[in-house]
């Protein structure tokens, strides 16, 4: 199992819109978590905590956490600065997760998950599954195999589904797993599907990021 890397955020810039307003997807998924009455909230790899500020401001007790201590401090600081209480934002491995079972209602992996190889995507698959309660629900996004690093013969190969992205930029050296339509089949058979869609956005850099959004359910 590969070892777990954090973003270098100081490459990122940090008063970026892009990473400081919640995705569009999250505002549906609040107000459908809020109609059944979810309350306990797990954003994992927080970011620069746009969704667990958002989160917190619409109710939800929320807990964060990211393996960048960077994060870890820009979260915490915006919650101060917006004048929200957090649950708990810790730094983190999302293999091994410091919370007990059944402990959240909802949880968001936002960009987050494909950070990993193929044995590390099945841990967290299996972390999740834990700390969800019964009936509770994850949505989180995987790289895609029409991605332009999947197919690029200068990105290391780990396995299968994993290469190691080479760029000049935060994710330099970080390993991303990806999927087709016949690994949805197989991967998330422990969870109830809701939903998956393959989304290409148009990221702020001008190319197309091709991600699967996947939306389960802990029968």
């Amino acid at each position: 199992m590969i070892k777990s890397k954090a973003w270098e955020w100081e490459k990122v810039g940090a008063d970026s819109e892009f990473w400081n307003k919640p995705a569009s997807e999250v505002y549906y998924l609040c107000e459908n978590w809020k109609e059944k009455n979810f309350s306990n909230f797990l954003d994992m790899g927080c970011g620069l905590g746009r969704h667990s500020i958002f989160m917190a401001q619409n109710g939800f007790n929320v807990w964060a956490f990211d393996l960048s201590n960077t994060s870890v401090e820009q979260t915490l600081l915006k919650a101060e600065k917006s004048n929200v209480k957090l649950k708990e934002v810790v730094v983190a491995d999302m293999k091994n997760l410091p919370y007990k079972d059944e402990s959240f209602d909802c949880l968001l992996a936002y960009h987050v998950i494909s950070h990993t190889d193929k044995m590390g995507f099945d841990k967290i698959l299996k972390e999740i599954y834990r700390v969800l309660k019964v009936g509770g629900e994850a949505y989180f996004t995987v790289c895609s195999k029409e991605s332009f690093w999947f197919n690029n013969k200068n990105c290391l190969a780990v396995d299968e589904f994993t290469k190691i992205k080479i760029e000049d930029g935060p994710e330099n050296n970080v390993p991303h797993f990806y999927i087709n339509d016949e690994d949805c089949k197989t991967l998330f058979s422990d969870f109830k599907i809701i939903e998956i869609t393959n989304i290409r956005k148009l990221t702020e850099f001008g190319n197309f990021s091709p991600h699967y959004h996947i939306w389960v359910k802990k029968a």
